[in-house]
Formats: C-alpha cells, structure tokens, sequence
C-alpha cells in the first residue's frame, strides 16, 4: 500500500494508469500460460496428500510444473513478438512495448512459482511461504525503487519498465528458494504409486479452471481496455481519461482492497482443507467451515467497509493529496461487502469442485460488464462505469452464493446478516459527525478510525453478534499438515 503511494507521486495518475493497462495485458498472458494450473497444483496436492500419499505429490507437482512450463513459454514468447501491436491497438501507447517484452520473458518464471505456492498452500507450509513472499515484496520495492531512482528519470517508459522488471527479478528468486525447499522435502517421499491418472486428473480441473480464468481474465482486460477508450468517446482528452482510470484502479481499488489479503489467505486456505473434506466425504465439517466463515466474513467486511466510509475524504487527502479519490473510496466502500465475501465463497467453489459452475457466473457477469462498458461509457462517461461494476459484481456474487447454498445445504440467518451492517452503519453515522470538526491531518484521522473500531467492537459484543466463541476459533486456526 505505501509503495503503490509512492508509485502514485512518482508516475502521477496518467503514468498510474499506464502501469495498469500494461499490468492488465501481462495478466491475461499469465492466465493463458498458466491455464488454472496453480489451483490444479494445490488442488491435486491436498488430495494426495489427504489420502497419505506422499509419493502422488510428487507425481502431481511434477506433471503440473511440465504442463504450467510448456504453456507459459508459449504464451511469454507471444507476449514478446506481438508486444509492439498490443501496445499500439490495445494499449493505444507506444510505450507500453518494452515492458510487455520484459514480461512475456519472465512469465515462465512466474507460472512456476505460482506452482510452487500452491504445493506450499496444500501442504500447510504456510509460515514458510509467508516469509519468502515477505522478503519479496520487499527486494521488490527496493530493487524498484533504485532502478526508478537512478536509471528512470523523468520517462514513464522507464518508470514501467523499472516497476515490472523489479517485479519480474525478485519473482525469480522466490521461486528458486521455493523449489530448493520442495526439492529438499521430496527427499522424505514414498515412491509413486501406481494407477494415480494424473494427467487426466489434471486435465479434468484445468481445462474448466483454463476457460473459466481465460474467459474472466480476457474479458477483464476488454474491460480495463475499454474503460479509457470509452471515456474519451464521452469527451475526455487522452491524458484526462488515463488519469481517471489511474485515479480508480491505482489509488482506489488498492485502497479498497487492502484488508482483502486477509480473507484471500483465508480463501486459499479454503481451498485444499475443503477437497481433504470432499475427498473424505466429511459433510458436518464442510457445513460447520461454510457457516464459520460467511459469518465472520461478513463482520470482517463491514467493519471494513465502515472504516472506509469514515475515513474516505482524509484517505483520498493524505494517502495521494487528491480529493475525487477521497470521493470514489466513499462510493465503492459499501461493495466491500460483496467484494470480500465474494473471496471467500471463490475459495469455497474451488475446494468443492465446482470450477465449472463457475466458468458459467463468470462468463455472464463479465459479458454483461463488457456490454455495459461498450453502451453507457461513451454516452454516461464515468457514471456508466460505476452502474456497471456495482450491477455485474452484485449480480456475480448473488449465483456464486446460490450455488454455494445448494451445495453445501447452508442456511443464511437472515437476522444476523442484517444485523452485522447496521450495526456498522450506527458506528459510522456519529463518528463521520466529528469528523467535519476538525482539521485532517493523520492523527486525527487514526483517532476517528481508532473510535469507529472500538465503537462497532462494543455494538457487536453488546448485540452478541461477534462472541468470545468466535474469538477463540480464530486464535485457534492453524494451517493443517496431514504429512
């Protein structure tokens, strides 16, 4: 979050937004070189092993890492001959070929280690993996910052090149720790055994998770393209229509996103304690983590949301000393709620094997945004953008629950779901109040939201909507090791 501040003063909301156009194009190339084969890494890997079968973990860590190096070294060198074309037609910026070349050559590197992390997901070594992905995020900002510093300058060219490439380098040393690690526990494993039909079973997840990724990660980056296109239809300049889309996706949605990575962990954790579940035929266990973690869920994401409604206009102030991104975090903090749960049901989805239901809600949801985009930008301008999002993200969320539901044999308790934002809404109300009586400056606005906190706390205790219950099974969770 503090280094995407710097990037917002260092490239400025155009420059912001170029980085995200480029970063879109590199996503969809990743999706197609990757194809659902990280999911497929964890998914396989938690099966094998919640069958004991050490020996199978190999065999499906092995055939995804062939099949995951194969595609992604197609997709890359595409990335790198058609870089010119991409930025020219798609991009509509020249300077935009040198970082797609740089990233269609480190893509195999990064298809793998999203392999790695899966195995590491599936296996419980989550402490391990924290502690590689910490350290680099951090040679990251710093190899960035230096090549920004002392070989950017002025040029944004440069300045995305410097980013990506800081990105791209400390990627591949992450792998190589992780897979000096796997190689070190592969040692201990039993040999394979026989008839484990690993290929089939691999094509049999990726294929479903390959077009349900293809389609959503091709038609998000229609999306991202369109968005700037259709703004200048509706008579913004270039520049202007760059800087609002850098203003809304490179200084709000971080913003907005930020306390996701919680429930994303949390999601891929999900994900192969569910298929040990599935495997086992265990029901009661799968109903009891369905129920435990929709309901905390939701107090997570309005405590949340309701933190982002207070603080909108000072975070907007101090984070990017821009006041209309103060204006859309207070716009987008109620789809919080849909936003952070909708993390956790995809996670739920992926360890049930329901990839292809999936494909279907994701499919429809990001078609009808692409339409919506393509009618009501040019003639509504940014408001088309905004009915847009919260209409196809409600309406995604709403068929992934339902399926969810009927899966599961869930029930939702209506009063509690209901509860849990007004409860957040009377925090927010008294506390946004004080706000307008003082200066905003950062003290200030940690004491607002140090109140807001401590305020929706008391409700939620007093109400007995969040029990000391709840609070012990969080303190309790532990990622499982079944080897």
């Amino acid at each position: 979050m503090l280094f995407q501040i710097y990037l917002s003063v260092q490239l400025g909301a155009a420059g912001l937004g170029l980085m995200q156009l480029i970063s879109s194009v590199g996503v969809l190339a990743m999706t197609l070189g990757s194809a659902g084969v990280r999911v497929a890494a964890m998914y396989l890997t938690a099966e094998e092993y919640g069958r004991g079968r050490t020996g199978g973990v190999r065999s499906a860590v092995s055939h995804c890492m062939t099949y995951g190096l194969i595609l992604s070294t197609v997709a890359g060198l595409l990335l790198v001959r058609l870089a010119p074309w991409l930025a020219e037609t798609w991009i509509a910026d020249i300077r935009a070929v040198p970082s797609l070349k740089l990233l269609g050559l480190f893509l195999p590197i990064s298809c793998l280690t999203s392999i790695m992390t899966g195995y590491f997901t599936a296996c419980g070594k989550i402490r391990q993996m924290v502690f590689i992905e910490l350290g680099e995020r951090l040679a990251s900002v710093a190899l960035t910052v230096f090549f920004l510093r002392c070989w950017a300058g002025s040029s944004v060219e440069r300045a995305c090149c410097a980013i990506f490439g800081g990105s791209a380098v400390t990627c591949a040393g992450s792998f190589f720790v992780m897979y000096g690690i796997y190689c070190a526990d592969r040692r201990h494993f039993k040999p394979k055994p026989e008839n484990l039909h690993m290929g089939r079973r691999l094509f049999r997840l990726c294929v479903p998770l390959a077009v349900n990724e293809y389609l959503r990660s091709g038609l998000s980056t229609l999306e991202n393209l369109l968005i700037p296109q259709g703004l200048r239809k509706n008579g913004a300049s270039g520049e202007t229509a760059m800087s609002t889309y850098g203003i809304i996706h490179g200084m709000v949605f971080p913003v907005i996103t930020f306390a996701s990575v919680i429930l994303y962990s949390l999601s891929d954790v999900l994900v192969p304690e569910l298929a040990r579940c599935r495997a086992t035929g265990d029901r009661s266990r799968i109903l009891y983590l369905t129920d435990r973690c929709l309901r905390l869920g939701l107090v997570f994401a309005a405590a949340v949301a309701g933190l982002l409604c207070t603080l909108a206009e000072p975070l907007g102030q101090l984070l990017y000393h821009n006041a209309e991104a103060g204006r859309y975090i207070l716009f987008f903090a109620p789809m919080v709620l849909v936003l952070y749960l909708d993390a956790i049901v995809d996670g739920m989805h992926k360890g049930l094997g329901q990839q292809l239901h999936c494909v279907r809600y994701n499919t429809l949801t990001s078609l009808l945004d692409v339409l919506f985009l393509f009618f009501l930008l040019p003639r509504y301008g940014i408001n088309g953008f905004l009915f847009s999002f919260i209409i196809t993200h409600l309406i995604n969320f709403y068929l992934s629950l339902r399926r969810l539901i009927h899966v599961t044999g869930y029930q939702i308790a209506l009063p509690f779901t209901l509860k849990v934002p007004v409860l957040a809404l009377a925090a927010i109300l008294p506390i946004r109040l004080l706000g307008r009586c003082g200066p905003v400056t950062v003290v200030t606005t940690l004491l607002l939201g140090g109140m807001y906190l401590v305020l929706l706390a008391l409700l939620l205790t007093l109400t007995n909507t969040f029990s000391s219950a709840d609070l012990h099974w969080l303190q309790s969770l532990r990622p499982s090791r079944t080897a």
